[in-house]
């Protein structure tokens, strides 16, 4: 079969009934799948140019998940596809240059990375001075650790062809390596913020604690599944699905490290620490630790203290002896980038009360103050991020990101481009919006034509599903960009599951309202809403609004701590222990709360 992606076609072979989706997976061909291949989020779209497809015939999950113009185009989705003769397809891609969130607040700290280089001229051997050349560098610095055998192998060649006159660098007390002349200028590391959806990646002067560079791309597991239960799913039910997300991580990590070395000029060689925060689970897929008991009650993960792995071990390519480790988990589903975030806001060294949210896929919410601090995870699932959104995409160009609604629909996009589809925050400004205008009720249910009648948004009320739906524009392709009732639903339990979070721990650490003095976003949705929209549809609590702080990416701002700052690192695993973390699925009152928080306060 052949798949036409921009201007190349790419020639696949197929076995007869092979699904589509696993096909194109299979080949490295780039598709989002938010639901990971059960015909429901219609992310991974394909037009079929030639094959069977094109006669019209439609499963029950395409005829929910593609528009009457869709089908008429010949769109189908990938997963419901069996190849069983010639097909030609062309990829629908809409996720292309997402708007990532890289900035984060600033933080001052003293510089104490763990990373130490020494310049060395030795003595040469004599035949009165036969000691080793291992033995040379050892009366030169303190070497505590066993030396790795590479080195050992490479030893006598680096001291002879560069006279002696070489830089050891250490690892703590570990020497990690031997390299010719005098290398301390040389001495790098990165912070990476491994998010479900996207990635960010940081390049720091280890000797100057300096930002080098940033790096930001889409996480390519996205395509297996948009949530960390999709993922943990693909790899129980396909037999190398944790080696494949693992594999598909890496990749993109040392595609993220070319770019930095080839950009700044620098060695990957003097790369000698990762720092990697994120979600429990995606730090188990990087390492290639099981995941499917973090699925299940009790959700126990692997590890969840700091760990450190060989970057020749976890396939990172720096510098083969130098490190890459996590900073601590709390749980199974509470990682070390909810630590943190909390490091970066300093929440746990202030006496005032603090409520910290990193709005995502999943939901981290911290609460409390340098005591105590009490932590969840909700399930808020993908629709902040434009998922399961019948319109929704991320933060790329063209998505419809702010609406007000005064008289009309006026609404702004990333980049000024034309619109293509509404990303999270553009979501919440519309049910906002459309709250504050009356087309829907307190219950979320979009008012019908004829109970809007006389007013500027009756004729705006199409349907869609055979329920009412609100038209926000049309697109060239004559196919309408609309927020559906499944839309006002889905955003209904994502905010419902976040503010029912908030409220639990509320009520665990004994906290009212008054007495948070202030609300940190962490993140880029935290980042790139609007806080009345947020307040508005009861996202946050609107006594909250003015104590709302956004602190960027709060992960990787911490990370970037940890990495140069061996006291940061001490403090994150402070924190860790500190946090007192309430497991929601079994707390008899979390479904109540939910409910009730729901609808809207109109």
């Amino acid at each position: 079969m052949v798949v036409k992606m921009d201007d190349d076609d790419l020639l696949l072979q197929a076995q007869d009934g092979q699904n589509l989706l696993k096909l194109l997976r299979d080949n490295d061909v780039p598709i989002p799948s938010a639901c990971g291949g059960r015909q429901f989020c219609g992310k991974c779209k394909v037009e079929v140019l030639k094959g069977d497809k094109t006669l019209g015939y439609y499963t029950a999950g395409e005829m929910d998940s593609l528009s009457y113009l869709e089908r008429q185009m010949g769109y189908h989705l990938a997963c419901a596809i069996a190849v069983s003769e010639d097909m030609e397809i062309a990829i629908v891609n809409m996720e292309e240059e997402a708007r990532i969130m890289t900035d984060s607040a600033s933080s001052t700290f003293a510089l104490e990375p763990d990373i130490y280089k020494y310049h060395l001229v030795l003595p040469k051997p004599t035949i009165s001075d036969q000691r080793s050349d291992l033995k040379r560098i050892e009366d030169a610095v303190n070497i505590r650790d066993d030396v790795d055998r590479s080195i050992l192998r490479r030893l006598p060649d680096i001291l002879r062809s560069n006279d002696f006159n070489v830089t050891a660098a250490f690892v703590g007390y570990e020497l990690i390596d031997v390299e010719g002349g005098d290398t301390t200028a040389h001495k790098y590391g990165m912070a990476i913020d491994i998010g479900t959806t996207t990635v960010v990646g940081f390049l720091m002067d280890m000797n100057t604690g300096l930002q080098l560079d940033v790096y930001s791309f889409l996480n390519p597991q996205r395509s297996r599944g948009a949530d960390v239960i999709s993922r943990i799913d693909y790899t129980i039910n396909n037999e190398h699905g944790l080696e494949e997300l693992s594999r598909m991580i890496t990749d993109d990590i040392n595609d993220m490290i070319e770019a930095f070395t080839n950009k700044n000029n620098i060695s990957r060689n003097n790369i000698y620490e990762v720092a990697v925060v994120g979600n429990t689970v995606m730090m188990h897929l990087l390492f290639e630790l099981p995941v499917k008991y973090i699925a299940t009650s009790p959700f126990i993960p692997v590890i969840a203290k700091r760990y450190f792995v060989k970057a020749k071990d976890a396939g990172i390519n720096i510098n083969p002896n130098g490190y890459v480790y996590q900073i601590p988990n709390v749980a199974g589903y509470v990682g070390s980038d909810t630590v943190a975030a909390i490091l970066a806001c300093d929440m746990a060294q202030q006496d005032s009360i603090s409520l910290m949210l990193d709005i995502g896929t999943n939901g981290e919410i911290a609460l409390g103050n340098k005591d105590m601090i009490y932590a969840c995870s909700t399930a808020a699932g993908p629709a902040f991020e434009g998922a399961q959104i019948r319109n929704g995409i991320g933060g790329v160009k063209g998505a419809i990101n702010k609406i007000t609604l005064d008289g009309g629909v006026d609404f702004t996009t990333i980049g000024g481009e034309q619109p293509i589809g509404i990303c999270g925050s553009g979501i919440v400004d519309a049910i906002s919006e459309m709250l504050k205008a009356g087309i829907i009720d307190e219950y979320g249910r979009i008012r019908t034509r004829d109970e809007l009648a006389g007013t500027p948004f009756a004729d705006r009320i199409i349907e869609i599903d055979n329920k009412p739906a609100f038209l926000l524009t049309y697109v060239d392709n004559g196919e309408s960009i609309a927020i559906c009732q499944k839309d006002v639903r889905e955003l209904q339990l994502a905010k419902g599951a976040i503010a029912a979070g908030v409220r639990i721990l509320m009520k665990e650490a004994g906290i009212t309202m008054d007495q948070i003095e202030h609300v940190y976003l962490a993140g880029g949705f935290g980042n790139y809403i609007d806080y009345n929209s947020a307040c508005n549809i009861g996202l946050l609590p609107m006594e909250l609004r003015d104590k709302i702080t956004g602190i960027g990416n709060g992960a990787g701002a911490g990370a970037k701590m940890c990495l140069m700052s061996q006291q940061y690192m001490k403090k994150a695993e402070t924190v860790r222990d500190k946090i007192h973390y309430i497991e929601l699925s079994t707390r008899p009152d979390f479904q109540d709360i939910f409910i009730d928080l729901m609808g809207f306060s109109i």
